[in-house]
């Protein structure tokens, strides 16, 4: 059975000596090194390990026989041991994640390092990159990253937690930037000179910035190109595991309290203004609801969800439903409402399908888009043409032809020119747009799609479409 190849987008396994993922047909298994083998046996015999394993929060793991592990030979010579993984249905980056996410992340972070700390293990790496979320809830990925701590060594995770989760949670708090196009574009995060450049003198006051901003930002001038083993020396000097644990729990109480309200969300209360009648809501959901579940779709991916009403509705027949919208407190705001609920389908992302999250990192294949790490079954795109043909200058048989590259099946919602929301977008626009109406968008629908079925609503402004993608002979060119 030969493996589709190691699968990077889970664990940053190029810059991981230890250890390489591959895929096996449905499973996911791990190679990794006879020291990883080791602390994986130690990491098994400990408490804190079952514990968090309990509570759904570390991704469950499996020591696998060298021999009858499903790769070829040149594979298992390679690797002293092999760790099966549960499988996570949709992988996804912090720089997609919302505020909530990114903080939920942190704090099991830290939680996993106070605990292992206090058995005599470590992480010897934080990076956001090794949670995911799975079921409603942040779970960590990367067992391997577990290892016994060295006497009197200091923490080697600090930094890196400050950079790839306390910077960019504290530029939103304090300053109400998004961090996902910061995120995005180093893919380390948010370094230290970065950020004390992006704080004045007023924000040493605010919690947190004295020490692990501005002091942090002055020790790397001064010590960064130093000759000195630092780390030696705080290790003959007695560093302890009680000035590390002192550390993380000052830290959790930090992140812990840091909020974001979501100012400036163009549709952060999208459910209380839209422009449908009662009648015209209540048939649309109906329209989603009974088409979602007759289709018999699993997997349902919802491109501008808003504050997810329609994923919600999705989610009634199937298993997992990815929502996604540009707008980060819109998405914030499912979040919460999710995690407050306990409604577990759900995954909602932060993405802008004009601007989507690209193959990214050492040759372009750390890190992957997202259409190469979720094929849904089925794709709502509700009342968001207009935005994207309209706002993102998208040609329409672009767009439709982008989607029909996502799934299989297709529920699409066409907003007239005559409705309001198109003749405000329009309003300060050169009407370029001749390609925006519904014979454009039938013609384009068809070159892909048999339409399966339709209704206008009854304002006469919003027509909705429940499509399944043709065969490869039978699509136009």
């Amino acid at each position: 059975m030969e493996p589709s190849g190691p699968v990077l987008a889970e664990s940053g396994s190029f810059r991981d000596r230890d250890g390489r993922i591959y895929y096996a047909d449905d499973r996911v298994i791990r190679g990794i090194s006879a020291s990883a083998v080791e602390n994986f046996k130690q990491l098994e015999a400990s408490g804190f390990y079952r514990k968090f394993l309990d509570r759904g929060q570390l991704v469950e793991s499996t020591l696998l026989d060298h021999d009858s592990v499903p790769l070829p030979d040149s594979v298992r010579q390679e690797w002293a041991g092999f760790i099966e993984h549960s499988r996570i249905p949709v992988i996804s980056y912090p720089y997609e994640w919302t505020f909530s996410m990114l903080q939920d992340a942190a704090l099991l972070q830290l939680d996993l390092v106070d605990s292992a700390i206090q058995e005599g293990m470590t992480l010897k790496d934080c990076t956001p990159y090794n949670v995911q979320f799975l079921e409603g809830q942040a779970v960590f990925i990367d067992i391997p990253s577990f290892e016994p701590l060295e006497a009197g060594a200091p923490w080697a995770g600090y930094r890196q937690f400050c950079e790839m989760f306390l910077f960019p949670l504290m530029l939103q708090a304090y300053k109400g930037v998004n961090f996902q196009p910061m995120m995005r574009s180093r893919i380390d995060g948010i370094d230290v000179q970065t950020m004390s450049r992006l704080f004045g003198l007023g924000d040493r006051f605010r919690a947190g910035v004295f020490a692990h901003v501005w002091l942090q930002a002055k020790l790397d001038r001064r010590f960064g190109n130093t000759r000195k083993n630092v780390r030696s020396e705080l290790k003959s000097a007695g560093f302890n595991k009680e000035l590390i644990l002192a550390n993380v729990r000052k830290l959790r109480k930090l992140v812990s309290r840091l909020r974001w309200n979501g100012e400036g969300s163009e549709w952060g209360s999208y459910d209380e203004f839209h422009n449908y009648s009662q009648s015209d809501h209540q048939r649309k959901e109906d329209f989603i609801r009974e088409c979602v579940f007759v289709s018999g779709a699993r997997f349902v991916c919802d491109i501008g969800c808003n504050t997810g009403q329609f994923s919600k509705i999705a989610a009634e027949s199937a298993d997992t439903v990815l929502a996604m919208d540009l707008d980060h407190f819109a998405v914030e705001r499912l979040y919460r409402e999710l995690k407050a609920s306990g409604m577990t389908r759900i995954l909602p992302l932060v993405q802008n399908i004009a601007d989507p999250s690209p193959d990214w990192g050492w040759r372009n294949q750390e890190r992957l888009e997202l259409g190469k790490r979720a094929r849904p079954d089925m794709t709502l795109c509700l009342a968001l043409v207009h935005h994207v043909v309209i706002s993102a200058n998208i040609p329409m048989r672009g767009f439709i032809g982008w989607l029909a590259g996502r799934s299989d099946q297709l529920i699409f919602e066409y907003v007239s020119r005559s409705d309001e929301k198109v003749k405000t977008l329009l309003r300060n626009k050169e009407d370029k747009y001749s390609d925006y109406s519904r014979r454009s968008l039938e013609a384009s629908l068809e070159r892909h799609y048999e339409i399966i079925r339709s209704q206008s609503l009854e304002s006469g402004n919003r027509h909705l479409y429940w499509c399944r993608l043709l065969g490869p002979g039978d699509q136009a060119p």
